[in-house]
């Protein structure tokens, strides 16, 4: 029997050592990626509980009638839902849902009915253009109003094609069609407004939520100093902001603003389960809850 040399056995041993340590930290990873995975899924279910919670705190916080100034605190304070005994506890924050111009008015079809709502967004578009330098704005614009009136999907180009949800214009469709604008006309310039101070996406409106406006989209519609906005303007008093300060009362006036308070809630919940945290958003829209959506 020929027997091994020390420095050779050691050597097996420590590669068996190290095989068996891999091994072992393999298993622990599955395991612990499975346990995630199970607890992810609990927190999906366990969501699907909470969810009724949070929409019942927002319908009692929002009431049947609630006023300007109530939402206002509601947007200002989130609502927080503590367990009578035990330690859980859920936090709702809120915002207006319906604060910006629809991006799907910038869609010419419909006639004269949409007429003002199509000058509306399209001046706000153009203005936003213009302070970025935009190359070529007739041909963003083609295609946004091509995008968002196609009914199933629309071809850009050789590959370029966007599929979306029928009637329904999303941040990631506006996305889409920027980033095949960018493709053809190389043109980043088109990524540097927050588009979310002046547009919405998702689901149509017919009015907007003025009282809670960005001091940006004011300025912009009225053609004001956004400095003053920001000093003047109160969230909930849109209507004393424009004639105090002498600015288009017909425009304010029509039929595109929304008068009084507006029922429309953008919430995020946030909670813990297990040893993670976490969180799904829900549109709360004329006391009816929508749009529930598990974000992790």
């Amino acid at each position: 029997m020929v027997k091994m040399r020390p420095a050779i056995t050691l050597f097996i041993t420590l590669a068996i050592v190290v095989a068996l340590l891999s091994l072992v930290g393999i298993t622990f990873s599955y395991l612990s990626e499975a346990r995630a995975k199970a607890e992810s899924k609990a927190a999906l279910i366990e969501s699907d509980l909470i969810y009724a919670d949070a929409s019942n705190a927002v319908s009692k916080f929002v009431g049947k009638k609630p006023s300007v100034g109530t939402l206002k605190n509601i947007y200002k304070i989130p609502i927080t839902v503590n367990e009578t005994k035990g330690s859980f506890r859920l936090l709702v924050a809120c915002s207006p849902a319906r604060a910006a111009i629809p991006i799907s008015w910038l869609s010419q079809s419909g006639g004269a009915k949409r007429e003002q709502m199509y000058n509306l967004a399209s001046s706000v578009f153009d203005e936003i253009a213009l302070k970025n330098n935009f190359r070529d704005v007739g041909r963003l614009k083609g295609m946004l109003s091509d995008a968002i009136t196609s009914k199933l999907s629309i071809s850009f180009g050789k590959e370029g094609r966007l599929k979306r949800a029928k009637n329904y214009f999303g941040w990631s469709d506006f996305k889409s069609v920027l980033d095949e604008y960018y493709l053809q006309v190389q043109d980043d310039k088109v990524y540097k407004p927050n588009w979310n101070y002046y547009f919405s996406f998702g689901r149509e409106y017919e009015a907007i939520d003025g009282n809670f406006l960005s001091s940006k989209l004011i300025a912009t519609i009225f053609n004001i100093d956004e400095q003053i906005v920001e000093e003047d303007f109160k969230s909930g008093h849109l209507r004393k902001f424009v004639y105090d300060n002498g600015l288009d009362e017909e425009l304010y006036n029509s039929k595109l603003f929304a008068k009084g308070a507006v029922v429309a809630l953008t919430c995020n919940a946030n909670y813990s389960f297990g040893k993670g945290s976490y969180a799904f958003k829900f549109n709360y829209i004329n006391g009816k809850v929508e749009g529930f959506e598990f974000i992790k």
